[in-house]
């Protein structure tokens, strides 16, 4: 620190233009951007003066409400299933169904399903899918599930 320009050697007698310098910049600037920065953060501050939170829930818009429980058929017949889904939302879906015999080898021998893509509309909505029984299929008792998958 120093004292600039007209350092008086003289005490008592007055002194013209005292500046303190802090290597070699004015304190007077270095105050000003510090006052300019706190009221900034303070006028920020008072501007975001509240927070709120909400939960947002986002619901499945799909839903079975009719289903085969029991399928009877015999060999070498084509069995309709009949699905209903609606669909609460205001937007269509496309909508994949996999069916699985709790028998695989049964299913791959014997079994041939639908491999249909849907489109789901708002509403309800009637789908058709189809099981094939091979005319060499063994009679059996088995579990059919299936998968929806909405894309």
């Amino acid at each position: 620190m120093y004292l600039t320009p007209n350092h008086h050697p003289y005490p008592g007698t007055a002194m013209r233009n005292i500046s303190i310098r802090i290597a070699g910049y004015d304190v007077s600037i270095i105050l000003l951007i510090l006052i300019g920065i706190i009221l900034g953060t303070a006028t920020a501050a008072t501007y975001m003066w509240a927070t709120k939170t909400t939960t947002i829930t986002i619901e499945e818009p799909l839903a079975i409400t009719d289903y085969p429980t029991i399928v009877q058929t015999h060999p070498g017949e084509n069995q309709t299933l009949n699905i209903t889904i609606i669909n609460t939302a205001t937007v269509s879906y496309t909508v994949t169904l996999v069916f699985t015999l709790n028998d695989t080898t049964y299913q791959t021998d014997y079994i041939t399903f639908s491999n249909t893509t849907y489109t789901v509309n708002p509403g309800i909505n009637q789908l058709t899918a189809w099981m094939e029984t091979a005319k060499k299929s063994p009679p059996t008792t088995l579990q059919l599930t299936t998968q929806f998958n909405r894309e």
